[in-house]
């Protein structure tokens, strides 16, 4: 595995903190915000959707898939969910 979910932290293969969640916000390892988790709905740091997950499928803003949980479990040890895909989709894909 190339990412693992240490509790609320996303750490790379060598430890490094890459980012982190924080209830609903997602931030990078400088504390800046750059994206939320709003329900089913992904949204950047400026509040506009980015994507959908419905629990297996990641669809853009415009409904096209880009992912599914299988994809975001082969690169992140951790456990499924919207929080995991929020943090494939900023920080590794």
């Amino acid at each position: 595995m190339e990412y693992k979910l240490d509790g609320n932290n996303l750490r790379n293969h060598s430890g490094t903190k890459i980012a982190y969640f924080d209830g609903n916000a997602i931030r990078d390892s400088h504390g800046s915000r750059v994206g939320s988790i709003d329900g089913h709905t992904i949204r950047d740091a400026h509040g506009s959707k980015v994507a959908e997950f419905d629990g297996e499928n990641i669809k853009d803003s415009h409904g096209s898939r880009i992912g599914t949980m299988h994809d975001v479990m082969k690169v992140i040890d951790g456990q499924g969910g919207i929080t995991l895909a929020a943090l494939w989709l900023f920080f590794v894909r």
